[in-house]
């Protein structure tokens, strides 16, 4: 595969999960229109109706909580490649992580609020499969080894 294929597959993947929730949601309106059609709903009480249709989502919500597992498949990518997954702004803010500023210091030092900062570190994690600073500091030095060596 080419390098530039790597983010093309991340973002499918990321995606998945969407495209069949939509999916899920167009056959349940689907459904409940026919049951409209039909009257259903008018020999039954509404309560009745409201809870069968809370159910049907509640059993859905399960099952999609199951594939959970599927989506945090880690994809793997060669290190060189994992700095095509991060933007500029990502580099510039896993840099401070590793130099051990905290939240607020890394917006001053941006200027961007503090929320959005979380959400770049965020994005970070989910993009280079980490789930905290420590693991942030370990994977910027191999990077910066790697890429500057």
């Amino acid at each position: 595969m080419t390098t530039s294929s790597f983010p093309l597959i991340y973002f499918i993947r990321r995606n998945l999960i969407i495209l069949k929730i939509g999916f899920f949601t167009a056959v349940a309106i689907i459904f409940f229109q026919i049951i409209s059609t039909l009257v259903l709903y008018r020999f039954v009480r509404l309560d009745l109706y409201l809870c069968f249709v809370a159910a049907l989502f509640f059993i859905k919500g399960i099952l999609l909580n199951k594939n959970k597992e599927l989506i945090k498949e880690q994809v793997i990518i060669p290190q060189n490649n994992i700095l095509l997954l991060l933007s500029a702004r990502e580099l510039q803010i896993i840099k401070l992580i590793a130099e051990g500023k905290t939240n607020k210091e890394i917006a001053a030092i941006q200027f961007i609020e503090i929320s959005t900062v979380k959400t770049h570190i965020n994005n970070i994690y989910t993009k280079l499969a980490i789930t905290n600073r420590k693991e942030a500091r370990v994977k910027y030095s191999e990077l910066h080894r790697s890429h500057f060596s």
